[in-house]
């Protein structure tokens, strides 16, 4: 009788360290499940590891290279580096993110709902409005500007990083710098409702960008031409 106890005591604890081990790892996956989700999957980060960089991008003015990789930009004017591929001009609602830093002049920025040089939307970080309002959204159609909103954010340096996030649904725009919110607006004034993006500086404007970060259910799989390298990229991670 002992033995016939001892045997199905053995058993229970068999069975119950195989119970043990299952739960265990059910556990493990759905922790790295969680893990994995909460990375931003389906946003698409371009960088300016080489030259290469530069392929899904055109100039409209100014000088733009990769150097120790950055992008270097050096405007003389109004003037972009627009994303080039097939599709962009029919984007509408997305995320924009840029990290950045002015080596010289006042003033580097980004576009967005980006048309052409002359229609968009610029977002424009200067350094020499420290007292007053020194972030700007403006408006530029058919290349006459209004303002749709400024605020200050304190004390901005040159050679500084900064980044600057932007936000778009419908006519709604929020704008981040450095993490924080600073801008939460809306153009319900004759809103330009798609568009690309670029990165932008005016006259005797230099500055250095580390990446830009682009995310958006107003951004179809299928935006851009399939025989591009950003085109693989953003159909990888559109499909996740």
């Amino acid at each position: 009788m002992e033995l016939k106890s001892m045997k199905q005591l053995l058993k229970n604890n068999s069975e119950g360290g195989t119970v043990m081990r299952k739960t265990l790892i059910l556990l493990a996956v759905f922790g790295l499940f969680v893990w994995v989700m909460s990375f931003d999957a389906s946003a698409l980060l371009l960088e300016f590891k080489n030259d290469k960089a530069l392929d899904s991008w055109k100039p409209v003015g100014g000088e733009w290279q990769v150097k120790g990789g950055l992008l270097e930009g050096k405007t003389t004017g109004y003037q972009d580096l627009m994303l080039n591929v097939s599709g962009v001009a029919n984007w509408t609602d997305y995320t924009f993110e840029v990290k950045g830093k002015l080596t010289a002049g006042r003033i580097w920025g980004m576009c967005f709902r980006y048309v052409d040089t002359s229609t968009n939307y610029r977002i424009n970080l200067y350094d020499d409005l420290d007292a007053t309002n020194n972030f700007y959204i403006y408006k530029r159609v058919s290349g006459a500007f209004s303002e749709v909103f400024k605020v200050g954010v304190g004390k901005i340096e040159k050679d500084e990083w900064h980044t600057i996030k932007l936000t778009i649904e419908g006519s709604s725009m929020m704008v981040y710098l450095d993490g924080v919110l600073k801008i939460e607006t809306k153009d319900n004034a004759n809103v330009i409702d798609e568009g690309g993006i670029a990165l932008q500086g005016e006259t005797g404007t230099a500055f250095l960008v580390e990446y830009v970060k682009i995310d958006g259910k107003g951004i179809p799989a299928t935006a851009v031409d399939p025989k591009s390298k950003i085109a693989s990229l953003w159909g990888e991670v559109k499909t996740k």
